[in-house]
C-alpha cells in the first residue's frame, strides 16, 4: 500500500442542520428544567421583601461574595490570552489592542453579568425589592469598577499585591459587619454616590481600553501559563499542581535576602520550615483569625459536633500550613540527600505547634463565650500529635494514581485515585482525635487523646522513614 494512501485523511461526517438544532434543543430543555424551578424560587424571595432580617449581616454577605470576585479577578488575570498567542502574537509586530480585544469582551460579558447577579442578590438580602433596577445598576458599576481596576493593576506588574490587599480590606469589613453586628440604617439608594460609582466604571474602563495598546507582554504570558497549568490539572485531575503553581507565583516576586547556612543539627529541618512559616505572615494572621469560627458557629444556634468538626478541620489545615518543608522534599527528593540525620521527625515540630496554636486558641475562644471549661484548651496540645501526623500526611501525597481501579456501582464507575488521594491525611486526622470527638469530656478522654495522638505519629514516622512517600 502506498504511503499517500495511508496518510490520506478521510472525509469527516458533516452533521446536518437538524441534527445541530436537535442537540441545541435538547441543550436548552435540559438548561430550562434545572433553571427555571431555581430561578422562579429566587424570585419569589426578591420580591417578596423578607430579606435575612439583618441589614448588617446582609451587607457582611455581599461584601463577601465582592471580596472573592476580587480574588477571582486577581487570580485570572482578568486579561487572559491563549498559550498559541502569548508565545506568538504577543511577540510579535502586531497590534496588541486588536490581540486582547476578544479577551476585552469576555471579560466585559462576565463583569456585566456578576453585576447583574450581584444587584439582584443584593436586592433580596436587603429585603428591597423596590431598588431592583438601582441596584442592579449600581453594583453592575461597581464591578465594571473593579474589573477595569483589576486590569490596570495586571498591567503595572509591581503592584500586583495592590487588589489582593483591596480583597483583604473588603474581607476584614465583612467580617467585621458579620461579628459585631452594627444596626445599620435601612436608607434607599442616594442618586449622588450612584452616579459617582457609574462615573468612576466609566473613567476606568476607557483607561484600561486604552493600556490595552501597551499592554506588557511578560504579564500575559505568565497569566496564560497560569491557567493554561490549572485547566491541564483540572481536566487531568492534579490538584496537587495547582499549589506548587501557587507557590511558583508567590515566591517569583520576592527577593529573599541571602544568608549564612546555618550548622547541621537535628532542628535543622525545623528552623527551615520556620523561616518558610515567617515568610508568609498572611496565612499565620488568616488562621489567627480563623480560630474564633468554632465558636461563632456555636452562637449562631450551630451543633456542638459541627464546630468539633470545623476545630478539627482548622487543626489540620494549620499542620498542613506548617508542613510546607516536608512537601518540598518529597516533591524533590535530592534535597533531602544534602542532609544528615532524622528530617522527617524535625519537619513535624512546626505543624505539631501551629496545630495545638490553632485548637487550643479555637477551645479558647469557646471558654469566652461560655461552652467549654478552661482545662479544655489542654485538648488542643493533647490533638496536636495526630493533627500533625495528618498534616504531613497530606502534605507529602504524591499525585492521584489513576491506575488504581475503578469500582463499578451500576450507574457509573467510580475511580478510587482521587478518592483515595482526598482522603490521604484526612482519615488519620479523625482516626487521631476519636476520643475528642466521641468520648465524654474529661480527664480519661485528656489523656487518651494524648497518648493516642503521641503513638499515632510515632507509627507514622516510623512507616514514612521507610521510603513510602505515600505516608
Amino acid at each position: 500500500m502506498a504511503i499517500p494512501q495511508l496518510t490520506r485523511r478521510r472525509r469527516r461526517a458533516e452533521e446536518t442542520p437538524w441534527q445541530r438544532a436537535y442537540f441545541l434543543l435538547v441543550a436548552l430543555a435540559v438548561a430550562a428544567a434545572v433553571a427555571v424551578p431555581q430561578g422562579m424560587r429566587f424570585a419569589s424571595w426578591l420580591f417578596g421583601g423578607s430579606g435575612v432580617g439583618d441589614p448588617a449581616l446582609g451587607s457582611a454577605l455581599l461584601l463577601g461574595l465582592f471580596a472573592g470576585f476580587l480574588l477571582l479577578l486577581s487570580w485570572v488575570g482578568p486579561i487572559v490570552v491563549s498559550p498559541a498567542d502569548a508565545r506568538w502574537l504577543i511577540m510579535s509586530p502586531v497590534g496588541r489592542r486588536g490581540v486582547l480585544a476578544r479577551s476585552a469582551t469576555v471579560l466585559l460579558a462576565v463583569l456585566l453579568v456578576a453585576g447583574v447577579l450581584l444587584g439582584l442578590l443584593g436586592s433580596a438580602v436587603l429585603g428591597r425589592p423596590d431598588l431592583v433596577v438601582p441596584g442592579v445598576l449600581a453594583a453592575t458599576a461597581l464591578v465594571l469598577a473593579a474589573g477595569s481596576a483589576a486590569v490596570l493593576v495586571q498591567a503595572a506588574e509591581p503592584g500586583a499585591d495592590l487588589m489582593r490587599r483591596a480583597v483583604v480590606a473588603v474581607a476584614v469589613l465583612a467580617g467585621g459587619l458579620a461579628v459585631f453586628r452594627p444596626a445599620l440604617p435601612s436608607v434607599p439608594l442616594l442618586p449622588v454616590p450612584a452616579a459617582a460609582v457609574l462615573l468612576l466604571a466609566a473613567v476606568l474602563g476607557r483607561r484600561a481600553w486604552q493600556r490595552l495598546a501597551t499592554f506588557p507582554a511578560r504579564a500575559l504570558v505568565e497569566t496564560s501559563v497560569r491557567v493554561g497549568a490549572v485547566v491541564s490539572a483540572s481536566v487531568s485531575l492534579e490538584p496537587a499542581l495547582l499549589t506548587g503553581i501557587a507557590e511558583l507565583r508567590y515566591w517569583r516576586r520576592r527577593r529573599l535576602r541571602s544568608r549564612p547556612w546555618p550548622a547541621a543539627g537535628p532542628l535543622l529541618m525545623t528552623r527551615a520550615d520556620l523561616r518558610m512559616a515567617a515568610r508568609r505572615p498572611g496565612r499565620l494572621v488568616v488562621l489567627a483569625a480563623l480560630a474564633a469560627l468554632p465558636a461563632l458557629i456555636r452562637q449562631a444556634g450551630g451543633s456542638p459536633g459541627l464546630a468539633v468538626l470545623v476545630l478539627v478541620a482548622g487543626g489540620l489545615a494549620a499542620a498542613v500550613t506548617g508542613a510546607a518543608g516536608a512537601r518540598w522534599d518529597a516533591q524533590h527528593p535530592e534535597l533531602p540527600r544534602l542532609f544528615a540525620g532524622p528530617r522527617l521527625g524535625a519537619h513535624a515540630i512546626v505543624p505539631g505547634v501551629l496545630a495545638a496554636l490553632w485548637a487550643g486558641g479555637a477551645f479558647a475562644f469557646l471558654h469566652a463565650a461560655g461552652f467549654v471549661p478552661l482545662w479544655s484548651v489542654l485538648y488542643g496540645v493533647a490533638a496536636a500529635p495526630a493533627l500533625a501526623a495528618a498534616g504531613l500526611r497530606m502534605a507529602r501525597r504524591g499525585p492521584i494514581n489513576h491506575a488504581m481501579p475503578v469500582i463499578d456501582l451500576g450507574f457509573g464507575g467510580v475511580p478510587t485515585g482521587p478518592i483515595f488521594w482526598a482522603a490521604a491525611g484526612v482519615d488519620l486526622a479523625f482516626a487521631g482525635v476519636v476520643p475528642l470527638l466521641f468520648l465524654p469530656p474529661g480527664p480519661v478522654a485528656l489523656g487518651l487523646q494524648a497518648a493516642l495522638g503521641v503513638l499515632l505519629l510515632a507509627g507514622y514516622l516510623l512507616v514514612a522513614s521507610r521510603g513510602r512517600r505515600a505516608w
